[in-house]
């Protein structure tokens, strides 16, 4: 479903990614951990092609990104339709409703008829505990909420990937909760997930693998209980301040 292949990335002189490869299987849900600053969210950014890159290539959802090259944002829509993202920042339409920040793609990039939008708006906003804030704007919204609407507009789009930055950072330990379950179920049902994450606990309880990432470069990878309680790397160990 992803593949990776020695992705190089460099930005007002200093690498901010070193020949990074990852293969990502369906199904899979990957956390992406290590200290700020590592290259986490730039990783996120090329998968999606919101980041060129100056080396490698990407493989995700049968296409392709290719190091030296920015494709058009044309080029770029059959990607988006099958790769999802949940911004750190939400980047909700702020003159916007919760169900018209949700039905924009789906009228706009999927062409689907404002009826049809709106009722996939209505489901997916129901199922993230939104369904009575359909009218509201983003700045009537708490930040969990906007959260919340963010992740909903992803999966409205039915995606194949989805690609998350920090998607409980929002939340109060209920939503926390809330959120994790349904991600689950996705993931079980066949959603490939890849996300960024400082919460330890939502890796134990979602993540299928955990990707530590220190300095630009892939340092250590395995079963969650493996890399938090047993890493190999010191430079893990530090990070998870262990003895």
């Amino acid at each position: 479903m992803i593949e990776v292949q020695s992705l190089t990335k460099n930005f007002g002189g200093r690498a901010i990614l070193r020949g990074v490869s990852l293969r990502v299987s369906p199904g899979e849900a990957v956390a992406l951990i290590g200290p700020s600053g590592g290259g986490k969210s730039t990783l996120l950014r090329c998968l999606n092609g919101l980041e060129s890159f100056d080396a490698g290539q990407v493989r995700i959802a049968d296409h392709q990104l290719h190091g030296g090259v920015t494709p058009a944002p044309r080029a770029l829509r059959p990607l988006r339709q099958q790769v999802g993202m949940v911004f750190q920042q939400f980047h909700l339409f702020g003159h916007r409703t919760a169900r018209d920040n949700v039905t924009e793609a789906l009228i706009h990039v999927r062409g689907e008829e404002t009826s049809r939008a709106n009722a996939r708006a209505l489901e997916v906003l129901t199922r993230v505990g939104l369904a009575h804030r359909l009218d509201a704007y983003p700045h009537e919204l708490s930040g969990g909420e906007q959260q919340r609407v963010a992740l909903a507009r992803a999966l409205a789009m039915e995606p194949r990937v989805l690609l998350m930055d920090e998607p409980t950072s929002a939340l109060d330990p209920e939503r926390v909760s809330d959120v994790v379950e349904l991600l689950r179920g996705l993931r079980d049902g066949g959603l490939t997930l890849v996300m960024v994450t400082h919460e330890m606990k939502v890796v134990r309880k979602l993540a299928t693998r955990t990707v530590v990432l220190h300095g630009g470069e892939l340092i250590e990878q395995g079963a969650p209980e493996e890399v938090l309680e047993r890493p190999r790397d010191p430079r893990t160990r530090a990070f998870l301040a262990l003895a």
